[in-house]
């Protein structure tokens, strides 16, 4: 006797999946422009039957108020199946109490229609991380010593449990929809890891560990995007704004020391859209030099063909005018999409200072809705039109101390130069000097370092026909 066995599979169209083209992020055939947030915590919450009800409350104001995706972590670590959450208690061992409050999450992200970004693990501690895999390690291996964060990425026993996850997660089939996870059009993308690190190690290493565990996901999964998670520091400024005028000489963010680069981890070929996230206050950078940091890590991104996601930005104090300066830089860079750090609703107890809900926050939700009623609403205006094909705007406020703005607008796309002088006509810095499309752009600079005193400056640009000159002054 023959028996023939039917299996059945759910296969959707490549257009039920977020794509890239023209280095945009897109929906079907329809550029996906969209204003997400962070509720890391879902899965977690789920698991405690006394919250349980918190999920559906975090997605149904992601209905109401427009936002379209959800940042979250698709990893809960420990020693033990008996703690609720927990999903892997050992590097082969899965409790599926846990995968099904994750099962939970994904399939009211269907229900509302809401796309969810699964990060696989967490540089830090905090639900295991790679803390716990450090800590298996040193129970499950045999080694001479404690095994440290550079083990993580180099070992290849503790990367063999890595991909075993990874295979794991993409290829479960969720309880609540049959769906499996590598074919869910709900899922926007994957992230390799919340902000990874290796401190005081070379970059190539961490490098070499995205090129491994990114082809790796991509012999599986062929459906959903993949980006990497990470925070955006460099090994170099060399493809930045200058560290002096627009950083504020903050050298921390491209000397290295967190052994990671932004640069080359976008180039990396299985790495779709490049990842980036910014928390200003504590990094005690301006406003100003915020904006120049989303500028340069979107350019970045654009000279590889690929898009950029904000995927955290927060800020403890001054939440609207925080949010507000930065959702129009965000809109003005032409990435056209954010995700806020962090949503978390009333009554939830989860209060790390940067939390916000539509009870305690209200008007900073008029500013979310604003900025995404806008998202669809091309703001560029190219009114002035010259025979050089730009317009170079005073800069403003002028007088200032520290910060101040340069706007222009290209109405012919061209090769310009902006440059930046002292009283003397000696040149201080170059600002800009790149190809430009038609548009209108603006250079933040933060003058709060020891190399410039009070005086007069001036600023050229240099276009293909012409250039301008415009003076402004620093008042320290």
């Amino acid at each position: 006797m023959i028996v023939f066995f039917a299996f059945q599979f759910q296969i959707f169209p490549q257009q039920d999946y977020v794509t890239i083209k023209n280095s945009k992020f897109y929906l079907g055939n329809k550029e996906f422009r969209f204003l997400g947030f962070n509720a890391y915590y879902l899965q977690s919450i789920y698991s405690d039957s006394t919250k349980r009800h918190f999920v559906d409350d975090v997605f149904k104001t992601a209905k109401d108020f427009g936002f379209k995706v959800i940042r979250t972590w698709a990893f809960n670590d420990g020693d033990s199946e008996n703690v609720k959450g927990t999903i892997r208690y050992a590097p082969y061992k899965y409790s599926e109490r846990g995968y099904e409050a994750l099962d939970y999450i994904i399939s009211k992200a269907k229900d509302y229609n809401i796309k969810i970004i699964l990060s696989v693990e967490n540089n830090q501690k905090d639900f295991g991380g790679i803390p716990q895999y450090l800590r298996w390690a040193d129970k499950y291996l045999i080694h001479s010593g404690n095994y440290t964060h550079n083990d993580f990425f180099t070992n290849d026993s503790i990367k063999a449990w890595y991909k075993n996850y990874l295979y794991t997660i993409l290829n479960r089939k969720n309880t609540f929809t049959n769906i499996l996870y590598k074919d869910d059009p709900m899922i926007f993308s994957f992230e390799l890891m919340n902000e990874a690190e290796n401190p005081g190690e070379n970059s190539q290493i961490i490098l070499n560990w995205y090129d491994e565990m990114s082809a790796y996901f991509r012999s599986i999964d062929s459906n959903h995007l993949l980006t990497t998670g990470e925070i955006g520091y460099d090994v170099s400024a060399d493809h930045y704004s200058n560290v002096d005028l627009f950083y504020n000489s903050s050298y921390f963010l491209f000397n290295g020391h967190k052994g990671t680069s932004y640069f080359h981890n976008t180039a990396l070929k299985n790495i779709d859209y490049a990842s980036f996230h910014l928390y200003g206050e504590s990094w005690k950078l301006n406003n100003i030099a915020g904006n120049t940091w989303i500028n340069d890590h979107v350019n970045i991104a654009l000279s590889f063909d690929k898009p950029a996601l904000q995927g955290e930005f927060g800020t403890r104090n001054e939440k609207e005018k925080f949010y507000q300066e930065y959702l129009n830089m965000i809109k003005n860079s032409g990435a056209d999409a954010a995700i806020v750090w962090q949503y978390v609703p009333h009554g939830l107890n989860i209060n790390d200072g940067f939390q916000f809900n539509e009870v305690d926050n209200p008007q900073l939700f008029t500013v979310f809705e604003n900025f995404i009623s806008h998202l669809y609403i091309d703001s560029t205006s190219i009114s002035p039109q010259t025979i050089s094909g730009f317009y170079l705007y005073q800069n403003y406020p002028n007088p200032f101390n520290p910060t101040t703005t340069i706007k222009y607008v290209i109405s012919i796309p061209q090769f310009i130069e902006i440059d930046l002088y002292n009283s003397i006509g000696q040149e201080i810095g170059i600002l800009e000097k790149s190809f430009k499309e038609d548009g209108e752009y603006r250079l933040d600079l933060s003058f709060n370092n020891y190399l410039l005193g009070s005086g007069v400056y001036f600023y050229r640009i240099i276009g293909e026909k012409s250039s301008e000159i415009k003076k402004m002054i620093l008042l320290k």
